[in-house]
């Protein structure tokens, strides 16, 4: 009696190339699948209004469907009044860092100095205003401080 089970494979397209995987899978085997760089996530594409589903980089269980579509983006970790976010966009606005601080239980307040450092040649360090937004790049700092005006 044979006890060898062949793993079902499934079609899929990772940055609109396609491959061939085990199904189930894992979101290392993916990465490794698809060559992605250590500093791009993957992400299984929704439909619908819905958030894409982020793969995780690790040993995580991963059940897939024939053709199913994932890309990679590059990602940036910033640190905003020390603490880590990681974005996906390779510049940032006023706004969302004020935001961030925010989202870190910063103290609301109308007005935000905002200063920035360790960023790209384009930018290494400045004062943001609102409205503007800079390059950025991984290790750039922000620090976020209410002016104390209303």
């Amino acid at each position: 009696m044979n006890t060898n089970v062949e793993a079902h494979e499934v079609r899929i397209h990772i940055n609109r190339e396609v491959y061939k995987s085990p199904n189930p899978t894992t979101g290392e085997a993916l990465y490794a699948l698809a060559d992605i760089p250590k500093h791009e996530k993957l992400y299984r594409e929704v439909e619908g209004d819905g958030e894409d589903e982020r793969i995780p980089r690790d040993e995580t269980l991963i059940h897939r469907t024939e053709d199913e579509h994932f890309y990679s983006q590059e990602m940036f970790d910033i640190l905003v009044n020390g603490d880590d976010h990681e974005i996906d966009t390779k510049d940032i606005t006023y706004a969302r860092v004020v935001d961030l601080y925010l989202g870190s239980g910063g103290k609301p307040s109308t007005e935000y100095l905002v200063k920035f450092s360790h960023g790209p040649v384009e930018n290494p360090s400045g004062t943001l205003a609102p409205g503007q937004k800079v390059k950025v790049k991984d290790g750039m700092r922000f620090r976020v401080a209410g002016t104390g005006e209303s």
